[in-house]
């Protein structure tokens, strides 16, 4: 996850393990489930995976409220605190969010060998990657901003998850919310004129 930003606005952009690790969990077990907002499959494609004693029944009865929380814990900043961030990251089997549902719990664990392995090419896939792709640099949209409109940006945090899924993905699941896909990301022809057009609302 990357920063941009002043005393008043901040940015920040990225990939979240949470996000990604219940997408790879969807995908890898073929969870029959809707997200909301729906997405397409990871990118590249995973496969399928089910580890003995891992019930995709159950897991799928549990996935949609826990994807919910995922978002939720996405947008939050945990009083800027990294330990209590940490401590809520609902990806943890020790975690709040996953006491109660067991069954995603057991195949977190039994899939951890492959999550890991996910993880790792897709560090080495984007390896080197510009901090922003293809494009200006948030704080640099924020600085044309505030002088094509004569004053500094009003204050505001905007999150841009990324998320590694096939197709060119632009959702703003709330004001200070958007999920995007690499793809996406990486036009700058697209992703320029989308991010600007949120920022030019939130400033």
């Amino acid at each position: 996850m990357r920063f941009a930003g002043s005393q008043s606005w901040q940015i920040s952009w990225g990939n979240e393990r949470a996000v990604d690790t219940a997408l790879f969990l969807r995908d890898t077990l073929a969870l029959s489930v809707e997200t909301d907002p729906d997405l397409p499959l990871l990118a590249p494609s995973v496969p399928v995976v089910v580890p003995p004693g891992v019930d995709r029944k159950a897991v799928a009865a549990e996935w949609p409220s826990w994807w919910a929380d995922v978002l939720t814990f996405t947008t939050a900043d945990h009083n800027g605190d990294p330990a209590q961030r940490f401590a809520a990251l609902p990806i943890r089997p020790e975690s709040a969010a996953l006491t109660v549902r067991p069954a995603i719990r057991q195949a977190i664990v039994a899939l951890q060998a492959e999550t890991a392995r996910y993880f790792g090419d897709q560090s080495r896939a984007n390896a080197g990657r510009p901090q922003w792709v293809n494009g200006p640099a948030p704080h640099e949209i924020v600085q044309d901003l505030e002088l094509s409109l004569g004053r500094t940006a009003r204050p505001f945090r905007l999150v841009v998850t990324e998320i590694p899924v096939a197709g060119a993905v632009w959702l703003r699941l709330a004001d200070e919310h958007v999920l995007a896909s690499t793809e996406f990301l990486k036009d700058h022809n697209r992703s320029t004129p989308a991010l600007r057009a949120v920022l030019a609302e939130l400033a």
